[in-house]
């Protein structure tokens, strides 16, 4: 987060940050199936980037039940735009998205294919046209300003899930030399290694070579040049919203699916691991009674995201989601939420299951 400045400028300063928000399965599919359903893998049997992900079981059992399809259900106009799952091959749209814009298999910023309602849509090289952060960002705010223009009292949903910085770190050009000394990723358990007191990959992984550490080097400057543009997404949906006169009556939310490790203990880069840095993500909330500037220190998990969106639209949040909505963390004076005006005695969780497929 330390390279996007206008995302923690209107996250920060206008919200709420978490300062201790984690996935409770480091790995793209497993996770972003955890925050559609709310539920831990052992619930929703997404196991890995592989296995279940998006398959015939999951579209039958737990594909209805995502935050979108009970927002949908309500008379919400939900829309989603970009990378979904990663054996996503397009050629459905998904229960309970009125506009449809996914990404057909795993990340890509050029090249690829998109289903747009169902049907397939091929992007190609070329800037600012086809690069997909951009483009995701246009489409979600040309949809928000025709909802608004045409069904002006209905509430919106959407979901912009950008691919950034995920491979292949592909920036857009005008940030191609950006950070050209980025350390970030220098933390005190980079390189550490090997660690004997750990399970047995952490064991048998020793330091690594320089040619490995320039790497790393390259790579977190190629991610943060990606980030850039996501940055400037952030931006442009929040004028979007000050123009429309709908910020003070929107709920933001910013977070990602997992963590990365680029050199941690020696792990040249990836993510997967049990330890904090694939684990923890950054959490930013502002809308309506959400206090700003302010941080907050309760654990909240990536499982708490489908009851909290609920929660915003006032619905019960039903019995097989594992997560909790975090609004009871942030309540003023006033309710967090104009459906429920009485709510009980902050009890929040003081751990949490990690797991891996």
């Amino acid at each position: 987060m330390q390279a996007m400045n206008k995302t923690r400028r209107i996250m920060e300063e206008g919200g709420t940050s978490f300062s201790n928000a984690f996935v409770t399965t480091p790995m793209c599919c497993p996770s972003r199936s955890s925050i559609l359903t709310g539920k831990y893998v052992h619930n929703h049997n997404t196991y890995t980037n592989n296995e279940n992900c998006s398959s015939p079981s999951w579209q039958r059992q737990h594909e209805p039940r995502t935050f979108g399809v009970y927002l949908n259900n309500t008379g919400y106009r939900t829309a989603f735009f970009g990378k979904y799952l990663n054996e996503y091959n397009g050629s459905y749209v998904p229960a309970g998205w009125r506009e449809w814009l996914g990404l057909v298999k795993n990340s890509r910023f050029y090249n690829y294919t998109l289903s747009r309602n169902g049907a397939r849509e091929k992007h190609g090289a070329r800037y600012p046209q086809d690069y997909l952060t951009d483009l995701i960002t246009a489409e979600a705010i040309r949809y928000f300003r025709y909802s608004k223009r045409v069904y002006p009292h209905r509430p919106i949903l959407m979901v912009l899930s950008h691919a950034a910085p995920h491979g292949p770190e592909d920036s857009a050009p005008q940030y191609s030399t950006a950070f050209p000394n980025a350390s970030q990723h220098i933390t005190p358990s980079y390189n550490y290694a090997p660690n004997l007191d750990k399970h047995w990959i952490m064991r048998y992984t020793g330091p690594m070579k320089p040619i490995h550490m320039e790497f790393t080097n390259m790579l977190q400057r190629k991610r943060l040049q990606t980030l850039l543009s996501v940055d400037d997404s952030m931006e442009k949906l929040y004028n979007m919203l000050v123009e429309t006169g709908e910020l003070e009556n929107t709920y933001i939310i910013y977070t990602s699916d997992h963590g990365y490790h680029i050199g941690q203990f020696g792990l040249v880069k990836g993510k997967s691991m049990p330890y904090e840095f694939d684990i923890r993500v950054p959490f930013y909330i502002r809308g309506p009674n959400v206090e700003q500037g302010s941080i907050n220190p309760h654990m909240i998990l990536n499982i708490d995201l489908a009851p909290t969106i609920l929660d915003i639209a006032g619905l019960d949040m039903p019995p097989d989601m594992d997560g909790k909505s975090i609004l009871t963390l942030l309540d003023t004076d006033s309710p967090a939420n104009r459906f429920q005006v009485n709510r009980k005695a902050k009890v929040w969780r003081d751990s949490f299951l990690v797991e891996r497929g």
